[in-house]
């Protein structure tokens, strides 16, 4: 009896575990929930009137709305928006319940990471290593496997099944035990904080649930087809693996586009790992399935059974449960796996990077950004090195919610450390090569993590940094140091050192991760805090500025001057965006005319003389906006030199086009102009409904009614679920009536 209380300890330890870090991930995480919204929190929730759903108005239409109002991705992100409407929907817009979802998401995910890695390392147990070199065994041994299986070729023992036998058990301990480690250390990683209390980041770790969960399925599929006895488990099996990638990846993408990954993440799992083998149960279907003539060699009448042997040179049959020792020959490769790869991975990414880099190449398709595809390219190996920095040693003076003070790389060795990342991270390419067959846990790890910057670290022209971008690349670099500190099949002297390292890790990440969300439980707080260890970040210092300007109120007394403070700091760093000028110009002109022509200028000088970026445009809407509300009583030559001056750079974005349409409308009364400047913004952005709305409206009212309908046909074809039908309703009546109400 005592054996078997034992027994059943063993086997409900690790949940109990994984239970206590599920807790304590959610008491470190906690003091976060009473934040509020930064930063992309408001183009995407807060100033997205499509994801306020409140009762009384929770139509189907409504509900299509917000699926696709999204302006991250042309994917629209449907069920990530989906869901903030429903947290806006019980929560009435209160941060709370968006922050203690999300933390709920992040908790589900480190459940997944748990069970796609004891998936993983089950099948390290399980798979033989190439050429008789075990994982980890020195130079020349074998692992107990292969050792085993080598026995196998003169008698055949009763089956053994994973668990039964004393070196079997270590593995399944030893599996567990990295498991735990790994995930709980995921969990409480600091760099995973702003994929979890930053609420607009929902999309990444939303994503990363059906990735994670794509992948256990395809590792817990593969597991299967090498055990399986039979055929139909076999099939089984394969359909898991198959349904994991597909599945993961579809429902994924409904979330972010990161999903696209899954397939590269198992991929480099199969190759490093699994090594593309097959089971006992699909060598044996294909060794009873009747051999051809050209096969046989001989008339239709040969016995195929005699003709078997030739047809595959395998060993004696391998014990139940385990797969075909590697190293066996050709015959231990399972074709369709590389199938199943070819469809869901390599024809995708040949038309997807075709697809992208023809985006890359076109003129303006870095427009909005103060870089070039050159500069990204020299930078990004920088930026991986830092990534690797602070999810190994975090230290939370360094991790912020910008990162917009790192320079860019204008040249090799401009900064020097370029070069110095370019090399190091070549070298731990090669590391990872050399590691496949004696580390493979370590060579997967490092694989994972610059899979997981495949698409944010390379070609795609997105910003330079963000630490979210490590949401799942962090599980390849604690795989890979968590392998070289405990190892599976290997021991390190000293292993109550390596306890104890673990522990002290565990603890750092814990306190450092709490820190930061007691941070994060105020914005005021937050916000004054990234700027003072960030005096160099234009956007740190400039959110620090707004948000005490906000809190004053626009009334003189300490805080207005420390708002003025930040505000004029922030502004005077080179290269920051016309949002610090923006903020002074509404402070100094706030209900009266004030000394606001030096603003003016260097807000004007920044629009003429950098790349407009998407803060730029923020800043000219504000003012516009607070002009025509009546709250700013600046001159509005002002403001008009100032959109010329960003219209004067080349490639305007197209929402740049609708501000300076919705200034000469509203503003100036020019509805010519007006129309001219919706045009080019349909033009720039034909799939925003918005612009067209606004462009039919104009026509209507100028009694040009055939362009109306032009518009209005177009919106029609955008009109999924009828999610258009109130504004396309008043569009027709303006056309066909010709009324000059907007709509």
């Amino acid at each position: 009896m005592p054996m078997q209380l034992s027994k059943r300890a063993c086997q409900w330890l690790p949940w109990l575990l994984l239970a206590v870090t599920v807790l304590v991930t959610a008491i470190v995480y906690w003091p976060g929930t009473t934040g509020g919204w930064v930063f992309d929190d408001y183009p995407n929730i807060v100033d997205n009137t499509a994801i306020h759903i409140t009762r009384g108005h929770a139509t189907l239409v409504a509900w299509i709305n917000s699926a696709l109002s999204s302006p991250a991705s042309v994917l629209h992100r449907p069920l990530a928006s989906l869901t903030f409407s429903a947290n806006w929907y019980f929560g009435n817009g209160n941060p709370w319940p968006f922050k203690v979802t999300n933390i709920v998401i992040h908790l589900l995910n480190g459940v997944l990471v748990f069970l796609m890695l004891r998936a993983l390392l089950r099948l390290v147990a399980l798979v033989p290593p190439p050429a008789g070199r075990g994982w980890g065994a020195a130079p020349g041994e074998g692992s107990w496997l292969a050792n085993r299986f080598r026995g196998l070729r003169t008698r055949t023992p009763a089956p053994l099944r994973m668990g039964e036998g004393f070196s079997a058990r270590i593995d399944d301990a030893g599996a567990t035990r990295l498991a735990l480690i790994v995930s709980a250390a995921w969990m409480l990683l600091p760099i995973n904080l702003m994929a979890v209390l930053y609420v607009v980041q929902r999309m990444e770790s939303l994503c990363q649930v059906f990735v994670l969960a794509g992948l256990w399925a395809y590792l817990h599929g593969r597991w299967m087809m090498l055990t399986a006895t039979d055929p139909r488990r076999d099939h089984q099996g394969f359909s898991l693996a198959v349904g994991g990638i597909v599945l993961g990846t579809a429902l994924g993408l409904t979330s972010k586009e990161t999903a696209v990954l899954l397939p590269v993440f198992a991929l480099l799992a199969e190759a490093v790992v699994i090594r593309f083998g097959r089971g006992r149960a699909s060598i044996s279907a294909r060794l009873a399935a009747p051999l051809s003539p050209r096969e046989r060699g001989g008339g239709e009448g040969t016995d195929t059974r005699v003709a078997e042997p030739l047809r595959e040179v395998a060993p004696s049959p391998a014990p139940a449960g385990h797969p075909l020792p590697a190293g066996e020959g050709e015959a231990s490769i399972d074709k369709r796996i590389w199938a199943l790869f070819t469809v869901t991975l390599f024809i995708p990414a040949v038309l997807g990077f075709a697809w992208v880099l023809r985006g890359v190449l076109r003129a303006g398709a870095l427009a909005g950004r103060d870089f070039t595809l050159g500069q990204r390219l020299l930078t990004e190996p920088r930026v991986l090195v830092d990534y690797l920095h602070w999810t190994l040693l975090p230290n939370p003076e360094v991790l912020s919610l910008y990162h917009d003070e790192i320079v860019k790389s204008t040249g090799i060795l401009t900064p020097w450390t370029t070069l110095a990342a370019i090399v190091f991270l070549a070298a731990l390419v090669a590391v990872a090569v050399w590691l496949r067959n004696r580390r493979p846990l370590v060579s997967l790890g490092i694989g994972w993590f610059f899979a997981g910057n495949l698409l944010t670290a390379t070609i795609v022209p997105l910003e330079l940094v963000y630490e979210q971008r490590m949401y799942f690349a962090s599980i390849g670099v604690l795989l890979a140091a968590g392998a070289l500190l405990l190892g599976l099949r290997w021991k390190l002297a000293w292993p109550l050192l390596r306890g104890f390292l673990v522990a002290v890790a565990l603890l750092w990440f814990a306190v450092a991760t709490n820190l930061r969300a007691q941070e994060w439980s105020n914005p005021l707080r937050l916000a004054v805090a990234e700027a003072q260890r960030h005096p160099d970040s234009p956007r740190a210092v400039y959110e620090a500025g707004r948000l005490l300007l906000i809190a004053s109120d626009y009334q003189p007394g300490k805080i207005q001057d420390a708002a003025s403070k930040y505000l004029r700091q922030a502004a005077a760093i080179p290269g920051s965006s016309a949002l610090p000028d923006q903020a002074m110009i509404m402070l100094v002109d706030h209900h009266h005319q004030g000394a606001d022509a030096g603003y003016w200028r260097s807000m004007i000088h920044k629009l003429a003389s950098q790349p407009t970026r998407q803060e730029d445009v923020s800043a000219l809407i504000s003012l516009t906006n607070c002009y025509g509300a009546g709250i700013c009583q600046f001159n509005v030559d002002w403001l008009e030199r100032a959109y010329s001056a960003a219209l004067s750079r080349p490639h305007p974005i197209a929402r740049l086009d609708g501000a300076y349409a919705d200034f000469q409308r509203d503003v100036l009364h020019n509805d010519h102009l007006a129309t001219e400047y919706l045009a080019r913004a349909v033009a720039g952005d034909p799939s925003e409904p918005a612009y067209r709305v606004d462009l039919a409206a104009l026509y209507a009212r100028q009694g040009d009614t055939e362009q109306a309908l032009v518009q209005i046909d177009a919106l029609r074809r955008m009109n999924l679920g009828g999610r258009l039908d109130a504004q396309i309703a008043v569009l027709v009546r303006l056309a066909e009536q010709g009324r000059v109400t907007p709509p």
